[in-house]
């Protein structure tokens, strides 16, 4: 799996195979295996029901590091059900706000929640201008870091950028797993509990993400892009 995750070299690539109740589950970036990715699970999910593995009025059951998730269809989307990871405030390692190309006075909270830094800036045009020093990062204790502002305008709730050097993902183009820990904080923030998120990176990416509990919903569509065969 190693060696298929880093010959993809995608920021994840999903491994899946049945059990007698559901199936096993399994993320890799190119270089390391991650407790939680929410497009690699959506990805599976729609591969499933797309190639009629499941039915569409099926409940995909996955067996992960991070315990039984699920999937479902919800119209043309697919709603995924993961366990939320509440950020405890905290410092960060010294070198990483310069490694962001930050200064504390920007950063308005800065907290920990699973496994991942949380920094939460000032306003969303500082988040989408951030140019990190990669190789800086990749040198700190740090699996990943998301960055967070309030979005303006009433398009969004909230934007957010997710860089993971360390983790072998210079740039992460849309993170399901960093809104387990998004959905938590901005909840408390806003006094809501159901968002649309914008995650701005170069391709950017559109969630729709709803607190339930200590449960995070997460819906988004996947499209087929191609079928192959590894030899």
């Amino acid at each position: 799996m190693r060696n298929v995750a880093a010959e993809m070299n995608l920021s994840e690539t999903a491994f899946l195979w049945p059990l007698e109740e559901g199936f096993s589950l399994r993320w890799l970036t190119p270089t390391v295996e991650v407790d939680l990715c929410g497009h690699a699970t959506l990805a599976s999910a729609h591969v499933l029901f797309s190639e009629g593995l499941l039915e569409g009025w099926e409940t995909a059951v996955f067996h992960t590091r991070s315990g039984t998730l699920t999937a479902r269809l919800d119209g043309g989307f697919i709603e995924l059900d993961f366990p939320e990871k509440r950020a405890e405030e905290t410092a960060v390692p010294e070198e990483l706000l310069p490694a962001l190309g930050l200064i504390a006075a920007e950063v308005r909270f800065t907290g920990k929640g699973g496994g991942d830094y949380l920094i939460v800036l000032e306003d969303e045009q500082r988040v989408r201008s951030l140019r990190p020093d990669f190789a800086a990062l990749a040198k700190l204790p740090v699996r990943g870091v998301i960055v967070s502002g309030a979005a303006e305008g009433g398009e969004f709730d909230f934007v957010s950028r997710f860089f993971a050097p360390g983790s072998g993902v210079a740039e992460d183009p849309v993170t399901g797993s960093a809104h387990c820990t998004l959905a938590p904080y901005w909840a408390g923030q806003l006094g809501k509990e159901a968002f649309v998120a914008y995650q701005a990176s170069a391709r950017g990416g559109v969630l729709e993400v709803r607190l339930e509990g200590e449960r995070v919903k997460l819906r988004g569509q996947a499209v087929t892009v191609l079928r192959g065969e590894i030899v």
